[in-house]
């Protein structure tokens, strides 16, 4: 590509300039002036004879407009100062001419050889003073070299100049190496430490493994020395160790019951022939068939039945529980504490339905989720949190079936993940998924028409129902700070309204945790300096605690709601 500067190559009169194909808006008019050289139009004073046949004068027009180019100079080397490697430039370049009468007289026919041979030498005077790891460095000088304009001799000002350096392509391979060689040494060294700890960490394992079997062992042979060895404790003894193999237990012991019988009807049946050879002989007389019966017979008296350890014999030979121990009935009634909210009043027990498959008590459990932006990062965290409170509440047959667990999340609006159920190992634990925006309205609208409905519902299935508890994490900042507190009041003033535990982290302020409990000793914060992750398993085993505790309190007749913290939080009322 080139830039002519002089449009036309050979002088034509001035009236003619017109018919240049392509002529720019800004133009210069140069004559040639026999034995004195060059004239500018526009220059000095003519005479009346010039001016007159001026139209008809031979000219040169030049073009005085500015002009922008880029380029790289992929084939110009730049040798750095190793002289064995090059950098590879991209010239952003703008020049225009500022002495017309030069680039005529000069026969300027192409602008690009005159800049970039300019450009070329400076740059490899810059490029030599710098190693080719230094490329931003050379970088820099240059540009700030060519931060001013730069007049040529060739009546051409070159305006603007900036470079982009970079090593070529033998040059980058050559830094990758170099590289990947450090990072390589670097991770040999960490390597061989992982290595060292790995073999130490697995000869610490081998020798606790080795030292808590040998504990066992001790122990086995301790047990096994006070063992009867007989087929029924081996049998028990198996059935211990080996729960999964009731079935077969119990068809090993029934087989000895059975076998056991047989023997015993076979001796009675011998006994039976006997006396009856006695009788026929007239040995024995019916006076001494008491004396015969205890003697011969022995103490089973010839019933045939068979005697199970702990339970009577019944007719056809069933196995009878014994009849339980008649109970004292207690006229009195312990009174109610306080703070306990004992809905539900004393329903009354459904024919047909099997004693203790009804709750004494529930406790319904709300835990709220905030699934905003804020949170997008540890949604795995929140989900697992749940699970944990799930795997607690199965593996406590103690006060699982006591409580009544839901979830909710909220962004932009309110889900429910779980509606209110009795959590057990069959319970699908949902996942928390992060949404738009972070309104607290919507899920305190949802709480105002969930809580009363379902406290209705749950008394019609317990004697008592215990307030319910609302655990409430936030992580951002509601944006919606002028609306919820109204629904959240409301809330707050029903006939069941919940006691609230607020728990915040990330980007919320301790003034709105304290806003949100129902109490201020509900009110916790992360501690200072806890990331977001960590805080999420804070409250996680804050929520595991707490209700474990209340679910054991309730059981036992209390209902006072305590904090379990763990370390992770503090309470909103002494943070920062």
């Amino acid at each position: 590509m080139t830039i002519p500067l002089i449009l036309n190559t050979q002088a034509i009169p001035r009236s003619r300039l017109g018919t240049i194909a392509n002529l720019p808006p800004s133009v210069a008019v140069v004559y040639p002036v026999d034995g004195v050289g060059w004239e500018l139009e526009g220059g000095k004073p003519r005479t009346a004879t010039q001016r007159f046949f001026g139209k008809h004068r031979p000219c040169y027009a030049v073009d005085m407009s500015d002009h922008r180019r880029t380029a790289n100079l992929s084939k110009t080397r730049l040798t750095c100062s190793d002289l064995a490697h090059s950098f590879e430039a991209r010239v952003d370049v703008g020049f225009r001419v500022h002495d017309p009468v030069q680039v005529v007289s000069r026969n300027v026919t192409d602008a690009l050889v005159v800049v970039y041979g300019y450009l070329t030498d400076q740059l490899r005077a810059h490029a030599a003073q710098f190693a080719i790891d230094e490329s931003l460095a050379a970088q820099t000088q240059i540009n700030q070299a060519f931060a001013r304009e730069m007049v040529l001799p060739e009546g051409i000002t070159i305006y603007l100049c900036t470079v982009q350096l970079e090593p070529d392509a033998a040059a980058r391979e050559f830094i990758a190496g170099i590289t990947r060689a450090k990072r390589d040494s670097a991770m040999g060294v960490y390597a061989h430490k992982k290595a060292v700890g790995v073999a130490r960490h697995e000869e610490v394992i081998k020798d606790i493994a080795y030292e808590a079997q040998a504990e066992r062992d001790a122990k086995s042979r301790a047990a096994m020395s006070g063992l009867r060895l007989d087929f029924r404790s081996l049998v028990l003894e198996h059935l211990v160790k080996h729960p999964l193999d009731t079935e077969k237990a119990m068809g090993l012991l029934l087989q000895l019951e059975e076998s056991k019988q047989r023997r015993t009807e076979d001796q009675e049946q011998r006994h039976i022939d006997m006396v009856r050879f006695l009788i026929d002989k007239g040995v024995v007389r019916d006076v001494d068939m008491p004396g015969i019966r205890q003697g011969v017979l022995g103490a089973s008296g010839g019933t045939g039945a068979l005697s199970l350890p702990g339970a009577a014999t019944g007719a056809a030979g069933q196995q009878e529980l014994p009849s339980p121990a008649p109970s004292a009935v207690r006229t009195d009634t312990p009174p109610r504490p306080a703070d306990s909210v004992p809905w539900g009043g004393s329903t009354p027990h459904r024919p047909g339905e099997p004693a203790g498959a009804r709750a004494a008590v529930l406790v319904p459990v709300y835990v709220v989720l905030d699934a905003s932006p804020a949170t997008a990062a540890c949604t795995t965290e929140l989900s697992n949190s749940l699970r944990s409170l799930n795997t607690v509440l199965a593996n406590s047959p103690e006060v699982g079936p006591a409580v009544r667990l839901s979830v909710l999340s909220f962004s932009d609006g309110a889900d429910v993940l779980l509606p209110i159920t009795e959590v057990s190992w069959q319970t699908s634990v949902p996942d928390v998924r992060a949404g738009a925006g972070c309104r607290y309205e919507p899920v305190f609208q949802r709480l105002s028409e969930l809580v009363p409905l379902e406290t209705e519902r749950l008394k019609q299935q317990a004697p008592r129902v215990l307030r319910p508890v609302v655990f409430f994490l936030g992580a951002g900042a509601p944006e919606d700070g002028a609306q919820w507190p109204a629904v959240h009041d409301a809330l707050m003033r029903h006939q069941f309204h919940p006691q609230l535990v607020a728990c915040g982290i990330g980007g919320v302020d301790r003034h709105t945790v304290e806003r949100l409990a129902s109490r201020p000793e509900l009110a916790v914060v992360a501690a200072p300096g806890l990331d977001l992750a960590s805080s999420v398993l804070q409250f996680s085993l804050l929520v595991q605690n707490t209700v474990l505790h209340l679910g054991r309190s309730a059981l036992g007749g209390s209902s006072e709601l305590l904090l379990h913290c763990p370390q992770g939080l503090v309470p909103a009322t002494t943070a920062q």
